[in-house]
Formats: structure tokens, sequence, C-alpha cells
């Protein structure tokens, strides 16, 4: 008589990393992990700290759950609400991008550009493309003096932004409006400007987005993905309205694909309005930034 399985943590965690592993699911133990930790509501050191708890009937149901709509490729973050950025929380849904670490070389960057500038006593900064709100919270939380107005064309990521700035602490320095790119600050009676603009924008060629993981191309934005024939289209528009809201010396910084920075600083060139662009490498070596500066 073949004895009843005993569904301790331990046991949850190693048969669901096998079964995740087995569908060929990114990072098995980690989603179980996350999946695990999150259902039971503690960290996933805990969990292994607890092994041999058994968790009850309510809380593994859950768990199955989740780890249903996971073998589905719904990504982590959405089935947990939450993503990590920058050493920080930030809720997360469907109407937002999932903050990706690459991303904290953008932030990087900015901060240390502000902190070089030593003129910029309270530094203006305007993103284009809030989605969570990841880039514009963690740019108020380490420059402490700048004030941030960030733009998306999405209500339900404007929502999304507000909620994680107040949750950090610094909502009374980021201003979200809604709109498309630029348009959302037409409505101003004085038009702003500003010593840094950033954007992450979408860079996804539209022809590429049905080869996306299904985690991506199933389950975010597609707003948030597709940058157009050449995945280009939000660069040019981004390059062509930043000198009437930047000031005299002001910066220009966009992260890119791998694959896209030379194009980028090429749009960037071709304009005649800024100096001769900078390319920024992210932590694995790639081309993931362009910054610069107008003239």
């Amino acid at each position: 008589m073949q004895a009843k399985t005993i569904w301790s943590i331990g046991a949850l965690l190693q048969w669901t990393s096998d079964f995740f592993a087995g569908h060929q699911i990114e990072e098995p133990r980690l989603s179980a992990e996350l999946l695990l930790s999150h259902v039971l509501n503690c960290s996933r050191m805990e969990l292994y700290t607890q092994f041999e708890k058994v968790p009850g009937p309510a809380e593994i149901q859950k768990f199955r759950e989740l780890v249903k709509k996971r073998r589905e490729h719904t990504p982590v973050a959405y089935l947990i609400g939450k993503s990590w950025f920058f050493s920080m929380e930030f809720a997360v849904s469907q109407d937002v991008l999932i903050p990706r670490p690459d991303t904290e070389t953008l932030v990087e960057t900015a901060i240390r550009a502000v902190r070089l500038a030593t003129t910029w006593e309270k530094p203006e900064i305007l993103e284009l493309g809030v989605g969570s709100g990841c880039i514009s919270i963690a740019l108020a939380k380490h420059l402490t003096e700048a004030r941030v107005v960030a733009t998306d064309i999405s209500q339900p990521a404007l929502a999304m932004a507000e909620v994680n700035a107040r949750r950090v602490g610094v909502l009374d320095r980021v201003r979200l409006v809604r709109g498309d790119l630029y348009e959302a600050l037409d409505a101003m009676p004085v038009r702003p400007r500003f010593h840094l603009i950033v954007s992450n924008p979408p860079y996804i060629q539209t022809g590429q987005i049905a080869a996306l993981m299904p985690e991506v191309k199933d389950h975010e934005p597609r707003l948030a993905l597709d940058g157009g024939e050449t995945g280009l289209t939000f660069y040019h528009r981004i390059v062509a309205g930043a000198p009437e809201y930047l000031l005299p010396t002001g910066m220009l910084l966009v992260e890119t694909a791998f694959d896209q920075a030379a194009g980028v600083a090429e749009i960037m060139n071709a304009s005649g309005k800024f100096s001769e662009p900078r390319i920024v490498r992210d932590a694995a070596g790639h081309q993931r930034c362009v910054l610069t500066t107008l003239r």
C-alpha cells in the first residue's frame, strides 16, 4: 500500500519545481518559492526555516490555483501582484509592464547625471511613459531635491503609479499626468521645462511581438511593447519634441533594446539639436541606454 504524500512546504516546493521544469517554465524553483511564500505570507527565506510545516487545505488549494496559472505562462509578478526594482517593492497588474533589472541601468545613469550637474539645485525631471512608476519613483527616492512629472496615455497605469508613489512616500514630488508623451503637458497653463527627460518607451518591432515568450506577448500590455514597424517610432517622437521641453543644456536619456542604441543615437544626431550621444552599457555588457545633451 502506497504511503500518502504529506504536502509539507519542502514537498510542495520540490514537486512544483519539477512540474514547472517539465513544462519549460523559466526559473522553476524561484517561481515555486515566490508563489508559495505569497500564499503563506512569508519570505522565501522563511520557507526554508519551516521546511517540514504542512500548510492548511485552503492554503494548498490557493497555491495549486496559482501553480496552474503559472503553468499557463502567467508571469509570477502578476500572480502575486508585485515585483521588485531598485531594491523596492512595486505593485503591478496586467495594466503595466513588469519592471526589468535592465532598466536599473537607466535609473543609475540618470542619478549619476543629475549628481554631476552641480548647478541643478532642484532638478526638474520628466518621464514619458510612467507605467508602474518604477523609474520616476526610484529617481524621486534617490534624488531627494528632484521633482518629477510623469506622463502616460493609460489611466490604469497612472493609477498603479500613484499607488506605488504613495507607498514609497514620494507622491508629493511625483506629478502624474495623462496624455500621449508630450501632449500630456500641453494643457498646462505654462509650458514646463526640465533638466532631464527620461523614457523607456515601447521598442519591440510590431512584427516581432508574436515571437516573444508567452509570458510577455500573451500577458503584458501591448501598448507598452509595440514600437512600430522598426521599433523606433517612439524615439523619433521623443527626440523631436524634447528641445521644446528641455532647459538649456538639459539632457535626454532613453532606454533601448540591446541592438537599437546606435539607431537611436543616429536619430539624435540627425535632429541637429543635441551633442554627440553617449551609449551606456548594462551590467551584462549590452548597449542599453543613450544619453545626450541639448546644444
